[in-house]
């Protein structure tokens, strides 16, 4: 009996430290790093003791094939040196699936929803704190966004994005809390459109269209009536919320928005490194930091404008497309195994349209940024994972 209660205290210590983890990603950047060496060491514990077993190969096979090419090809390259911190957050990717199957899956759900919420908190009292001495609220452009939201604005929309998908698929799972649930998710969809968080706008009314019209199983009126009047909102509101216009450039010209969107600068010097004669289709190029280089070698040779040219230069900007980076670095080889890992996700959320649409929306924010290229994004890729690879586990 002793024994018993001795595993017991042992597998739910480890559980709460793993939700730790989770509650502490959406508001701070060290702490995550630190629990997961705890949890890696406790999980290794548990495992030489037979408490836990090892995990099935999908948990750590479909992106651990990517980063072993990628390994590989930077030992090969004798660029790896340079290049460790990258390989350290991927294995995120890798590490946090594994540690997190002990752990009951809607566990992890409810405790990324209460971060994501307290992040949104913290976010709304800076919000009121900037708007009492400025008068006007930020969120059209510049730097002020980030550091009021303490995480940068893409991210903070899709994990507003995830956990307003998740409170409507734990309506179904507990249905006492149905209420709370929804004007949590509500408040979630709220948010995003206050921060003007232009992707997961756009991908959460693509999902909500795909509900309204293939799950929803309301009458074709109906689902006209209720389409044609958020459109209506939606673009009432559009033209009303200047941060939301501003964003969408809506009040400026074509020529406007080629100056502040980066991604027309970006994509086009993406193009030029494919055409580089030290790029191989099938490899990629040398290494993340030759392709870096190159990027910064573009900026300076077709940026004409000295002010916008100096900002490029500083800030250094990434490919802004996940496909488009593993392309580049790892060329069709690269690009195929990310996508052989996507795929896989969504094998796992097949027959769930709440952990599928959350797949769809990753992919089309790997679209938009270089999700991976930073630690908040390799956590966010790893409890997706997660989450689908559980379901696939329980659902066979």
């Amino acid at each position: 009996m002793i024994q018993r209660m001795s595993v017991f205290s042992k597998k739910e210590s480890y559980r709460n430290i793993i939700l730790l983890l989770v509650l502490a990603l959406s508001f701070s950047k060290s702490i995550p790093n630190i629990i997961l060496g705890v949890a890696l060491s406790f999980y290794a514990v548990l495992l030489y003791q037979k408490e836990i077993v090892f995990p099935k190969k999908h948990y750590f096979y479909p992106f651990g094939l990517l980063f072993l090419y990628l390994l590989v090809k930077s030992i090969f390259s004798s660029s790896i040196g340079n290049e460790v911190n990258v390989f350290s957050r991927f294995l995120i990717v890798i590490a946090l699936p594994i540690v997190f199957i002990p752990v009951p899956r809607n566990k992890i759900i409810w405790v990324f929803i209460a971060s994501v919420f307290i992040a949104t908190i913290i976010a709304l009292i800076n919000t009121s704190v900037y708007y009492l001495k400025d008068k006007t609220l930020p969120f059209s452009n510049g730097e002020d966004v980030n550091r009021i939201l303490i995480i940068e604005r893409p991210y903070m929309g899709f994990i507003c994005l995830v956990a307003l998908i998740l409170c409507l698929y734990m309506v179904k799972e507990f249905p006492k809390f149905k209420k709370g649930l929804l004007v949590l998710g509500l408040f979630f969809g709220i948010f995003i459109f206050f921060i003007a968080a232009r992707l997961s706008l756009i991908t959460l009314i693509g999902v909500a269209l795909i509900y309204l019209l293939f799950y929803s199983g309301l009458s074709a009126i109906k689902k006209a009536i209720i389409i044609t009047v958020c459109f209506l909102a939606l673009f009432t509101a559009l033209l009303s919320y200047k941060n939301l216009s501003n964003r969408f450039f809506v009040t400026d010209s074509f020529q406007t928005m080629k100056d502040y969107e980066p991604r027309v600068v970006i994509w086009s010097c993406a193009s030029e490194i494919i055409r580089s004669s030290d790029f191989n289709l099938i490899f990629g190029s040398k290494s993340f930091n030759w392709m870096q280089e190159q990027y910064v070698e573009c900026y300076a040779d077709s940026i004409t404008n000295e002010s916008k040219k100096a900002w490029f230069l500083a800030k250094k900007y990434n490919s802004h497309n996940q496909f488009i980076d593993f392309f580049l670095v790892g060329g069709f080889l690269g690009l195929g195994l990310f996508l052989f890992f996507i795929f896989s996700m969504m094998k796992n959320a097949i027959g769930n349209f709440y952990f599928f649409s959350i797949v769809v929306s990753l992919t089309l924010f790997f679209l938009m940024e270089n999700v991976l290229n930073r630690q908040f994004g390799c956590y966010l890729t790893a409890i997706v994972f997660s989450i689908t690879a559980k379901y696939r586990d329980e659902k066979n």
